[in-house]
């Protein structure tokens, strides 16, 4: 049977405009794909991602927390539509996070982001329900959960000792209500796998390269760092070594939720290759040729993503099965190895 997943993070009503042009001030610009309305935020985006790809929905928990608001409702009706487990905790006197996203054509997103029910999470009832629940996989993207942020490692420790592989992502560029990311540096040696992408891994590490970054998480003791750095490609390391891919050719339309859906093809693909032997002991003896698969996949859900306007709407296992169809050889073939310790 495959494992229970437990998805930690903010929730958050996405507001997408995609727009041809910023407006100059006092002027307008009219926007043909108009203005959407979305779920976000990392678990919501990763626990609908892996139903999609066909996980089943009853082991899914996602645990977040939304204000007594239409975001709120809006989010949790969202999620509910897909039958996951939720444990929503719903803050009085507080909004829930809302984040309005500007993607322009060619350019990276901006993010402008209202932190509220998420910075009101607290540690010890997370570490209750890991304790209840039992899960197979947690995941926990942080930087905006409060409590949450401050005693991470005690959250991946009370993981760990339910069996639990300890999956931890960046959660936002630089994080909220602390000076730095010293809390995630000293909390990694508890982390099986860490992703980030190019510019977070900088961020945290105050480093320039991808391998410099990569070299310090390792580090730090995480067993598995992940590194997505967009049409650039991506890297996954472990022990001594690192593998590169480049990206699949796709027509960008929006990138919103290209990460998450990464991640959920990851957590997918890392479930399905190990089968009954899932575990943290699988996750430490994982050969050079899974990882390829995993990273190749992982790359596939997160290319199908951006097709689509919306962080979810374009994911799902035919489309990703089509991607890999016409491009999978030509991925793999571009497969580099390298030490780097």
């Amino acid at each position: 049977m495959a494992p229970k997943i437990m998805l930690v993070g903010v929730s958050v009503c996405d507001i997408i405009l995609v727009v041809p042009e910023i407006s100059k001030p006092g002027d307008i610009v009219y926007l043909d794909r108009g203005i959407t309305i979305s779920l976000g935020g990392h678990p919501c985006n990763i626990s609908v991602d892996l139903v999609k790809l066909g996980y089943s929905s009853s082991l899914i928990y996602v645990v977040s927390a939304i204000g007594n608001d239409f975001c709120g409702k809006f989010i949790e009706e969202t999620l509910s539509s897909y039958s996951l487990q939720l444990n929503l905790v719903k803050i009085p006197g507080v909004g829930s996070n809302k984040n309005v996203i500007v993607v322009v054509k060619g350019e990276d997103r901006r993010f402008h982001v209202e932190v509220g029910a998420s910075m009101h999470m607290q540690s010890k009832d997370v570490i209750k329900l890991v304790e209840e629940v039992k899960p197979g996989l947690i995941h926990l993207a942080v930087g905006l959960l409060g409590d949450v942020d401050t005693n991470l490692q005690n959250v991946l420790a009370a993981s760990h000792n339910v069996g639990a592989v300890t999956f931890v992502d960046v959660g936002a560029p630089r994080p909220y209500g602390k000076a730095d990311w010293r809390f995630l540096i000293e909390s990694l040696k508890y982390a099986d796998i860490f992703h980030a992408n190019r510019y977070e891994l900088q961020n945290v590490f105050g480093v320039e390269g991808i391998f410099d970054g990569i070299k310090k998480a390792l580090a730090t003791g995480a067993k598995i760092v992940v590194v997505t750095d967009g049409e650039r490609g991506a890297y996954i390391a472990k022990d001594n070594y690192v593998i590169y891919q480049k990206a699949f050719k796709v027509d960008v339309v929006d990138p919103t939720g290209a990460g998450d859906a990464f991640q959920a093809g990851l957590i997918y693909k890392l479930v399905e290759l190990a089968g009954d032997k899932f575990s943290r002991s699988y996750i430490e003896g994982i050969g050079y040729d899974e990882l390829a698969e995993i990273l190749l996949f992982s790359q596939a859900v997160g290319a199908v993503c951006v097709t689509q306007p919306g962080t979810t709407t374009a994911v799902s296992r035919e489309n990703v099965e089509n991607l890999l169809k016409k491009q999978r050889d030509e991925v793999m073939k571009s497969i580099k190895r390298m030490r780097i310790l």
